[in-house]
């Protein structure tokens, strides 16, 4: 990732680097519309470092995550981390 990366690229590449991005006979961009970039805020805690979330919120494909992570930092104790989602879970 690059500080020009957008969220729908870091979307793509993880998904082909997983094996998760759709067949060539799939219909072009079905992924797009079934996994989403997430900024999640939370904090460890409980047993085994438990992550919980106390804000999370979908990005646009063309937000840049690196950008985004330089410009608002979570307030004292919280921390930032980026999940790849589907849709229908957020």
């Amino acid at each position: 990732a690059t500080p020009g990366s957008t969220a729908r690229q870091l979307v793509r590449d993880a998904l082909e680097r997983y094996g998760l991005a759709p067949r060539p006979e799939d219909e072009e961009g079905a992924w797009g519309h079934e996994y989403v970039l997430c900024d999640v805020v939370g904090r460890p805690g409980g047993p085994g470092g438990t992550w919980h979330v106390e804000h999370l919120r979908p990005l646009g494909d063309a937000e840049c995550p690196l950008v985004l992570q330089d410009v608002w930092k979570p307030k004292s104790g919280y921390s930032r981390r980026f999940e790849i989602r589907r849709w229908h879970e957020v």
